[in-house]
Protein backbone atom coordinates (compact mmCIF):
# COMPACT_ATOMS: atom_id res chain seq x y z
CA UNK A 1 0.00 0.00 0.00
CA UNK A 2 1.51 3.29 -1.10
CA UNK A 3 1.94 6.18 1.27
CA UNK A 4 1.10 9.79 0.49
CA UNK A 5 3.09 12.97 0.25
CA UNK A 6 2.25 15.43 2.98
CA UNK A 7 2.21 12.80 5.74
CA UNK A 8 -0.64 11.78 8.01
CA UNK A 9 -1.77 14.40 10.45
CA UNK A 10 -0.05 17.27 8.66
CA UNK A 11 -1.64 20.61 9.50
CA UNK A 12 -1.34 24.10 8.10
CA UNK A 13 0.98 26.26 10.19
CA UNK A 14 -1.56 29.06 10.47
CA UNK A 15 -5.04 29.94 9.29
CA UNK A 16 -7.43 27.10 8.59
CA UNK A 17 -6.05 23.85 10.04
CA UNK A 18 -6.58 20.59 8.18
CA UNK A 19 -5.52 17.05 9.04
CA UNK A 20 -5.06 14.73 6.05
CA UNK A 21 -4.52 11.08 5.15
CA UNK A 22 -4.58 8.87 2.09
CA UNK A 23 -4.06 5.30 0.89
CA UNK A 24 -4.24 3.29 -2.33
CA UNK A 25 -4.04 -0.37 -3.33
CA UNK A 26 -4.25 -2.43 -6.51
CA UNK A 27 -7.13 -4.44 -5.07
CA UNK A 28 -7.66 -8.19 -4.95
CA UNK A 29 -7.94 -8.85 -8.68
CA UNK A 30 -5.72 -6.47 -10.62
CA UNK A 31 -1.93 -6.73 -10.54
CA UNK A 32 -1.29 -3.09 -11.52
CA UNK A 33 -2.55 -0.06 -9.62
CA UNK A 34 -3.73 2.57 -12.11
CA UNK A 35 -4.96 4.91 -9.36
CA UNK A 36 -2.86 7.85 -8.17
CA UNK A 37 -3.39 10.46 -5.48
CA UNK A 38 -1.74 13.32 -3.65
CA UNK A 39 -2.77 15.23 -0.55
CA UNK A 40 -0.94 17.97 1.30
CA UNK A 41 -0.14 21.66 1.39
CA UNK A 42 0.49 23.71 -1.75
CA UNK A 43 2.41 26.83 -0.77
CA UNK A 44 0.32 29.96 -1.11
CA UNK A 45 -2.77 28.05 -2.25
CA UNK A 46 -4.03 25.87 0.62
CA UNK A 47 -4.61 22.19 1.28
CA UNK A 48 -5.00 20.14 -1.89
CA UNK A 49 -6.39 16.64 -2.39
CA UNK A 50 -6.29 14.89 -5.77
CA UNK A 51 -7.52 11.45 -6.86
CA UNK A 52 -7.06 10.08 -10.40
CA UNK A 53 -8.20 6.72 -11.77
CA UNK A 54 -6.34 5.84 -14.97
CA UNK A 55 -7.71 3.86 -17.88
CA UNK A 56 -6.30 2.36 -21.04
CA UNK A 57 -4.77 -0.86 -19.77
CA UNK A 58 -1.94 -1.65 -17.36
CA UNK A 59 0.97 0.82 -17.64
CA UNK A 60 -1.01 3.13 -19.91
CA UNK A 61 -3.62 3.96 -17.26
CA UNK A 62 -0.95 4.18 -14.59
CA UNK A 63 0.99 6.73 -16.65
CA UNK A 64 -2.11 8.83 -17.28
CA UNK A 65 -3.16 9.05 -13.63
CA UNK A 66 0.36 9.84 -12.40
CA UNK A 67 0.79 12.54 -15.03
CA UNK A 68 -2.56 14.07 -14.16
CA UNK A 69 -1.77 14.31 -10.45
CA UNK A 70 1.76 15.66 -10.97
CA UNK A 71 0.89 18.21 -13.65
CA UNK A 72 -2.18 19.43 -11.75
CA UNK A 73 -0.23 19.89 -8.54
CA UNK A 74 2.76 21.57 -10.22
CA UNK A 75 0.60 23.88 -12.32
CA UNK A 76 -1.49 24.92 -9.33
CA UNK A 77 1.63 25.65 -7.32
CA UNK A 78 3.11 27.89 -10.04
CA UNK A 79 -0.06 29.76 -10.91
CA UNK A 80 -0.58 33.38 -9.90
CA UNK A 81 -4.26 33.25 -10.81
CA UNK A 82 -7.03 33.11 -8.22
CA UNK A 83 -7.73 29.65 -6.81
CA UNK A 84 -10.73 28.68 -9.03
CA UNK A 85 -9.00 29.87 -12.21
CA UNK A 86 -5.75 28.19 -11.18
CA UNK A 87 -7.61 24.89 -10.73
CA UNK A 88 -9.19 25.17 -14.18
CA UNK A 89 -5.83 25.99 -15.77
CA UNK A 90 -4.20 23.07 -13.93
CA UNK A 91 -6.90 20.69 -15.20
CA UNK A 92 -6.39 22.01 -18.73
CA UNK A 93 -2.61 21.56 -18.44
CA UNK A 94 -3.03 17.98 -17.20
CA UNK A 95 -5.39 17.13 -20.05
CA UNK A 96 -3.08 18.49 -22.75
CA UNK A 97 -0.03 16.81 -21.21
CA UNK A 98 -1.69 13.38 -21.31
CA UNK A 99 -3.15 13.91 -24.79
CA UNK A 100 0.16 15.05 -26.29
CA UNK A 101 2.12 12.30 -24.56
CA UNK A 102 -0.18 9.68 -26.10
CA UNK A 103 0.29 11.23 -29.56
CA UNK A 104 4.08 11.07 -29.19
CA UNK A 105 4.03 7.54 -27.75
CA UNK A 106 1.70 5.33 -29.84
CA UNK A 107 1.84 2.49 -27.32
CA UNK A 108 -0.04 4.75 -24.90
CA UNK A 109 -2.74 5.94 -27.27
CA UNK A 110 -6.23 5.69 -25.83
CA UNK A 111 -5.10 6.36 -22.28
CA UNK A 112 -7.05 8.69 -20.03
CA UNK A 113 -7.92 9.32 -16.42
CA UNK A 114 -10.51 10.69 -14.05
CA UNK A 115 -9.51 13.67 -11.91
CA UNK A 116 -11.30 14.72 -8.74
CA UNK A 117 -9.78 17.57 -6.75
CA UNK A 118 -10.57 19.62 -3.66
CA UNK A 119 -8.69 22.76 -2.67
CA UNK A 120 -9.27 24.15 0.82
CA UNK A 121 -8.68 27.88 0.51
CA UNK A 122 -9.18 29.01 4.11
CA UNK A 123 -12.98 29.04 4.64
CA UNK A 124 -13.77 28.01 1.06
CA UNK A 125 -13.58 24.53 -0.45
CA UNK A 126 -13.37 24.42 -4.25
CA UNK A 127 -14.22 21.13 -5.95
CA UNK A 128 -13.07 20.27 -9.47
CA UNK A 129 -14.27 17.05 -11.09
CA UNK A 130 -13.84 14.98 -14.27
CA UNK A 131 -14.94 11.32 -14.53
CA UNK A 132 -16.43 8.93 -11.98
CA UNK A 133 -14.15 9.22 -8.98
CA UNK A 134 -16.04 10.96 -6.19
CA UNK A 135 -15.87 13.60 -3.49
CA UNK A 136 -18.05 13.48 -0.37
CA UNK A 137 -18.74 15.89 2.48
CA UNK A 138 -19.37 14.42 5.94
CA UNK A 139 -20.99 17.00 8.22
CA UNK A 140 -23.14 16.65 11.35
CA UNK A 141 -23.35 12.88 10.98
CA UNK A 142 -24.58 13.07 7.37
CA UNK A 143 -22.76 12.27 4.11
CA UNK A 144 -23.34 14.18 0.87
CA UNK A 145 -21.93 13.33 -2.54
CA UNK A 146 -20.42 16.51 -3.95
CA UNK A 147 -19.74 15.27 -7.48
CA UNK A 148 -21.80 13.80 -10.31
CA UNK A 149 -20.42 10.70 -12.04
CA UNK A 150 -19.55 11.18 -15.70
CA UNK A 151 -20.44 7.65 -16.77
CA UNK A 152 -22.90 5.83 -19.00
CA UNK A 153 -24.83 4.27 -16.13
CA UNK A 154 -24.94 7.53 -14.14
CA UNK A 155 -26.48 9.28 -17.14
CA UNK A 156 -29.15 6.54 -17.30
CA UNK A 157 -29.86 6.88 -13.57
CA UNK A 158 -30.35 10.65 -13.95
CA UNK A 159 -32.71 9.94 -16.86
CA UNK A 160 -34.69 7.51 -14.71
CA UNK A 161 -33.82 4.53 -16.91
CA UNK A 162 -31.77 2.67 -14.27
CA UNK A 163 -31.95 2.47 -10.48
CA UNK A 164 -28.85 2.96 -8.36
CA UNK A 165 -28.74 -0.75 -7.59
CA UNK A 166 -29.04 -1.65 -11.28
CA UNK A 167 -26.25 0.79 -12.09
CA UNK A 168 -23.95 -0.83 -9.53
CA UNK A 169 -24.37 -4.23 -11.21
CA UNK A 170 -24.56 -3.12 -14.84
CA UNK A 171 -21.94 -4.54 -17.20
CA UNK A 172 -21.26 -1.04 -18.58
CA UNK A 173 -20.76 0.58 -15.17
CA UNK A 174 -17.10 1.29 -16.02
CA UNK A 175 -17.85 3.17 -19.25
CA UNK A 176 -16.74 6.78 -18.71
CA UNK A 177 -18.29 9.61 -20.73
CA UNK A 178 -15.80 12.34 -19.71
CA UNK A 179 -12.11 11.98 -18.93
CA UNK A 180 -8.77 13.72 -19.21
CA UNK A 181 -6.46 12.84 -22.08
CA UNK A 182 -8.88 11.41 -24.64
CA UNK A 183 -9.13 14.62 -26.68
CA UNK A 184 -8.11 18.26 -26.33
CA UNK A 185 -11.52 18.99 -24.78
CA UNK A 186 -13.31 17.85 -21.62
CA UNK A 187 -16.00 19.04 -19.23
CA UNK A 188 -14.93 20.34 -15.84
CA UNK A 189 -17.49 20.43 -13.02
CA UNK A 190 -16.50 23.25 -10.69
CA UNK A 191 -18.22 24.46 -7.55
CA UNK A 192 -17.59 25.67 -4.02
CA UNK A 193 -19.01 25.60 -0.51
CA UNK A 194 -18.26 27.24 2.83
CA UNK A 195 -16.37 25.07 5.31
CA UNK A 196 -17.22 24.57 8.98
CA UNK A 197 -15.14 23.35 11.90
CA UNK A 198 -15.28 19.56 12.04
CA UNK A 199 -16.13 19.01 8.38
CA UNK A 200 -14.63 15.89 6.83
CA UNK A 201 -14.02 15.33 3.14
CA UNK A 202 -13.56 12.03 1.35
CA UNK A 203 -12.19 11.61 -2.17
CA UNK A 204 -12.18 8.10 -3.59
CA UNK A 205 -11.93 6.12 -6.81
CA UNK A 206 -14.94 4.11 -7.95
CA UNK A 207 -13.27 0.96 -6.61
CA UNK A 208 -14.24 2.19 -3.13
CA UNK A 209 -17.61 3.79 -3.84
CA UNK A 210 -18.99 0.79 -5.74
CA UNK A 211 -18.23 -1.59 -2.85
CA UNK A 212 -18.96 0.44 0.28
CA UNK A 213 -22.28 2.03 1.16
CA UNK A 214 -22.45 5.72 1.95
CA UNK A 215 -23.39 4.83 5.54
CA UNK A 216 -20.26 2.72 5.96
CA UNK A 217 -18.03 5.41 4.45
CA UNK A 218 -19.60 8.05 6.69
CA UNK A 219 -19.07 5.94 9.82
CA UNK A 220 -15.44 5.08 9.02
CA UNK A 221 -14.50 8.66 8.17
CA UNK A 222 -16.31 10.03 11.24
CA UNK A 223 -14.88 7.51 13.71
CA UNK A 224 -11.18 7.62 12.74
CA UNK A 225 -8.41 10.09 12.14
CA UNK A 226 -7.83 10.76 8.42
CA UNK A 227 -4.93 8.37 7.80
CA UNK A 228 -6.57 5.57 9.77
CA UNK A 229 -9.88 6.22 7.98
CA UNK A 230 -8.25 6.04 4.53
CA UNK A 231 -6.54 2.76 5.38
CA UNK A 232 -9.72 1.33 6.90
CA UNK A 233 -11.69 2.18 3.75
CA UNK A 234 -9.12 0.35 1.63
CA UNK A 235 -9.18 -2.67 3.95
CA UNK A 236 -12.99 -2.83 3.86
CA UNK A 237 -12.98 -2.68 0.06
CA UNK A 238 -10.34 -5.40 -0.14
CA UNK A 239 -12.35 -7.57 2.25
CA UNK A 240 -15.15 -7.43 -0.32
CA UNK A 241 -12.93 -8.67 -3.12
CA UNK A 242 -12.13 -5.25 -4.70
CA UNK A 243 -12.19 -6.14 -8.41
CA UNK A 244 -10.77 -2.69 -9.18
CA UNK A 245 -8.01 -0.49 -7.77
CA UNK A 246 -9.04 1.28 -4.56
CA UNK A 247 -7.98 4.73 -3.37
CA UNK A 248 -9.21 6.98 -0.56
CA UNK A 249 -8.13 10.42 0.63
CA UNK A 250 -9.59 11.90 3.82
CA UNK A 251 -9.40 15.46 5.16
CA UNK A 252 -10.58 16.70 8.53
CA UNK A 253 -11.11 20.43 9.01
CA UNK A 254 -9.82 21.03 12.53
CA UNK A 255 -10.66 24.74 12.55
CA UNK A 256 -11.65 27.35 10.01
CA UNK A 257 -9.97 30.75 9.90
CA UNK A 258 -11.80 33.02 7.42
CA UNK A 259 -9.73 35.36 5.30
CA UNK A 260 -10.50 37.80 2.53
CA UNK A 261 -10.35 36.28 -0.95
CA UNK A 262 -8.95 37.78 -4.12
CA UNK A 263 -12.06 36.57 -5.93
CA UNK A 264 -15.82 36.76 -5.56
CA UNK A 265 -17.93 33.64 -5.03
CA UNK A 266 -20.98 32.85 -7.18
CA UNK A 267 -24.31 33.09 -5.39
CA UNK A 268 -25.15 29.51 -6.40
CA UNK A 269 -23.20 26.59 -4.96
CA UNK A 270 -24.48 24.20 -7.62
CA UNK A 271 -21.75 22.69 -9.82
CA UNK A 272 -21.13 24.47 -13.12
CA UNK A 273 -20.14 22.21 -16.02
CA UNK A 274 -17.61 24.09 -18.14
CA UNK A 275 -16.20 23.05 -21.50
CA UNK A 276 -12.40 23.27 -21.30
CA UNK A 277 -10.45 23.09 -24.57
CA UNK A 278 -6.93 23.99 -25.65
CA UNK A 279 -8.02 27.65 -25.90
CA UNK A 280 -8.83 30.20 -23.19
CA UNK A 281 -12.59 30.23 -23.74
CA UNK A 282 -13.36 27.84 -20.88
CA UNK A 283 -10.85 29.51 -18.57
CA UNK A 284 -12.56 32.86 -19.19
CA UNK A 285 -15.89 31.30 -18.19
CA UNK A 286 -14.32 30.33 -14.87
CA UNK A 287 -12.93 33.85 -14.46
CA UNK A 288 -16.41 35.25 -15.10
CA UNK A 289 -17.97 32.84 -12.58
CA UNK A 290 -15.34 33.64 -9.92
CA UNK A 291 -14.34 37.23 -10.83
CA UNK A 292 -11.20 38.75 -9.36
CA UNK A 293 -11.88 41.26 -6.59
CA UNK A 294 -10.54 44.40 -8.31
CA UNK A 295 -11.67 47.77 -9.64
CA UNK A 296 -11.68 46.40 -13.18
CA UNK A 297 -13.81 43.41 -12.11
CA UNK A 298 -16.23 45.76 -10.36
CA UNK A 299 -16.50 47.92 -13.49
CA UNK A 300 -17.29 44.87 -15.62
CA UNK A 301 -20.35 44.22 -13.47
CA UNK A 302 -21.80 47.69 -14.10
CA UNK A 303 -24.85 47.79 -16.42
CA UNK A 304 -23.18 50.40 -18.63
CA UNK A 305 -19.97 48.38 -19.16
CA UNK A 306 -21.05 46.77 -22.49
CA UNK A 307 -21.54 50.31 -23.85
CA UNK A 308 -18.19 51.63 -22.59
CA UNK A 309 -16.74 52.30 -26.04
CA UNK A 310 -19.82 54.20 -27.13
CA UNK A 311 -19.76 56.23 -23.90
CA UNK A 312 -16.05 57.01 -24.25
CA UNK A 313 -16.52 57.99 -27.89
CA UNK A 314 -19.42 60.27 -27.02
CA UNK A 315 -17.43 61.86 -24.18
CA UNK A 316 -14.52 62.45 -26.55
CA UNK A 317 -16.74 64.14 -29.12
CA UNK A 318 -18.33 66.25 -26.38
CA UNK A 319 -14.87 67.31 -25.18
CA UNK A 320 -13.89 68.30 -28.73
CA UNK A 321 -17.09 70.31 -29.07
CA UNK A 322 -16.42 72.15 -25.78
CA UNK A 323 -12.82 72.90 -26.76
CA UNK A 324 -13.93 74.14 -30.17
CA UNK A 325 -16.58 76.36 -28.59
CA UNK A 326 -14.01 77.84 -26.17
CA UNK A 327 -11.55 78.42 -29.02
CA UNK A 328 -14.18 80.27 -31.07
CA UNK A 329 -15.18 82.35 -28.06
CA UNK A 330 -11.57 83.34 -27.35
CA UNK A 331 -10.97 84.06 -31.00
CA UNK A 332 -13.99 86.27 -31.16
Amino acid sequence: MQGHEGGPGRERDRGTRVEVGGATHAGKVRSVNQDSFWVGEVAGKGTLAVVADGMGGHQTGEVASKQAVKVFRDSLGRSRATAPTAMARASQAANLEIYEYALENPEHRGMGTTLTTVLIDDQVAIVGHVGDSRAYLIRDGQIEQLTHDHSWVADRVRQGLLTHDEARRHRWRNVITNALGATTAFKLDLHHFELRDGDRLLLCSDGVSMLLSELMMQQIVSDHRPQQAAERLIDEANDRGSPDNVTAVVLKVVSVSPRGKRYLLPESTDPASIDITDTLSGIRRVEDAFPARSLFAALKKQPWYPYRLWILGSAYLLLLFVLFSVWRAVGA
